[in-house]
């Protein structure tokens, strides 16, 4: 990473930084031999008291029977490195949480939090349905495929005369805007229910084969 670049980045789009982190944990969960790991070991089982029982008979052990029980234990052992790797997310992001609550019970004034969220939820905001009609609107024109920034400025032409007051409000960062930054975190509902892929580059938004 090109850390103060990369850092700025997910400060300005905090979005970006959940989507990162739902991505790692789909590569671990995904990661090849991690399927039913309890019939792996049925298998591995079977296969090892198989040898055991050739060997104890002075029985030659086809090649075969060896090559399959070697595949099972390297299969097994990525499937529990993959289970360690989640259990250690989650045990981080269990602290990563508590002290985010804690500082910002540190840093926002008592009632400050509650009043600011009620004023900009009073503002009328465009319904996340009709962004995400908007993005796909926006990415056919493009060809189905296009970088970020351009799918923004054809969903503005798009949306031109039509957002509300609350779509024009500033995030607290003083710097996003309310109905891209809502955009962002509908790409991810997108993500996740297969109308946009999940394997497009960072900062590219893709309709899947199934709705262009």
């Amino acid at each position: 990473m090109n850390s103060d670049n990369d850092i700025d980045r997910f400060i300005k789009n905090p979005p970006l930084l959940i989507e990162l982190c739902r991505n790692v944990i789909d590569e671990i969960v995904e990661t090849p031999g991690s399927a039913d790991t309890a019939e792996k070991e049925a298998q591995l089982l079977i296969i090892a008291r198989t040898i055991d029982r050739l060997e104890r008979s002075k029985v030659a052990v086809p090649d075969v029977f060896r090559a399959e029980k070697t595949k099972l234990a390297a299969a097994i052992e990525v499937q529990s490195e993959s289970v360690r790797a989640l259990g250690d997310l989650a045990a981080g992001f269990e602290g990563i949480v508590k002290e985010l609550k804690g500082r910002l019970e540190r840093h926002t004034p008592q009632g400050t939090t509650r009043r600011s969220q009620g004023s900009r939820s009073a503002l009328p905001k465009t319904g996340q349905e009709v962004l995400r009609i908007n993005i796909i609107r926006a990415l056919k024109k493009l060809g189905n495929r296009a970088r970020v920034s351009d799918v923004f400025n054809e969903m503005e032409r798009q949306l031109a005369g039509k957002l509300l007051p609350g779509d024009l409000a500033v995030r607290q960062d003083g710097k996003t805007i309310v109905w891209r930054n809502n955009a962002q975190w509908e790409r991810l509902r997108m993500r996740r229910d297969g109308t946009l892929c999940s394997d497009s580059p960072n900062g590219i938004w893709e309709l899947s084969e199934d709705h262009r």
